[in-house]
């Protein structure tokens, strides 16, 4: 499965997808475990390409900064609805409040009924994981149409095992395309690091952009270049190694 990936030149900026790229899958987003090696990386292309590293995910931005800590980067947190960038300075869009809102109260007698599903409510998105019910997929799929077709200013975001509902025009391509626009990622080759159908955006936008766009596991994809946990983790210390 896994190619080899090119060289990149010091120009590059670099982004990162969170679950299934940095870490591994868990059967609960709470039990996913970083990696020691996951946290030296970052550091160390951050500092090889001078602050020009992302994490660009579906995660609320807390929970990023808590899985990662010490390490602190700038995010793209629920697909762009929340960004953090290099500055520090938080860019917040606060659309469709009311909608995302009803959602969950729509959602939530689904989720209390059948144990093991779980939604998560972030600022801006709702997540309907079924990894713990895999039988309940067109269930849950049937609910969260049903909820979106009463909340016309929301999308299904399909991902491995889950549904996400956020809002219209909030996606990680729009996210990378936010930071390109920003020092210290302005004028530089981008690099999106995925492996979920919630990657697709960002693969799209980079591939117009002339970037590198990798995909982690199988799956249809977008992106240019496809490898494995192993083999990215591999690459990006070469990567280190000969900077």
């Amino acid at each position: 499965m896994t190619q080899n990936l090119p060289d990149v030149p010091r120009s590059s900026a670099f982004f990162f997808d969170f679950d299934g790229t940095l870490v591994a899958i868990a059967p609960r987003p709470d039990l996913v475990a970083v990696e020691p090696h996951v946290r030296e990386i970052l550091r160390a292309l951050a500092i090889q390409f001078d602050g020009a590293v992302a994490v660009v995910t579906g995660r609320p931005l807390e929970v990023v900064d808590g899985f990662l800590a010490p390490v602190a980067l700038p995010v793209a947190a629920e697909h762009g609805s929340i960004r953090r960038d290099s500055r520090g300075m938080l860019h917040i869009d606060e659309g469709n409040e009311a909608a995302v809102a009803a959602a969950h109260a729509a959602l939530e007698p689904l989720a209390e009924d059948n144990a093991g599903l779980l939604l998560e409510r972030k600022r801006s998105s709702i997540a309907l994981h079924f990894r713990q019910r895999p039988e309940l997929a067109a269930v849950c799929e049937g609910a969260v149409q049903d909820v979106v077709a009463e909340n016309p200013g929301l999308v299904i975001l399909p991902g491995k095992m889950v549904f996400e509902l956020k809002p219209k025009g909030i996606d990680k391509g729009e996210a990378v395309r936010a930071f390109l626009g920003e020092a210290p990622f302005q004028g530089r080759t981008p690099i999106f690091i995925g492996d979920d159908v919630t990657d697709e955006h960002a693969f799209e936008v980079v591939n117009a952009l002339g970037g590198l766009s990798v995909k982690v596991d199988d799956g249809d994809t977008l992106a240019r270049f496809r490898t494995d946990r192993k083999g990215l983790f591999e690459w990006l210390f070469r990567v280190v190694d000969q900077g």
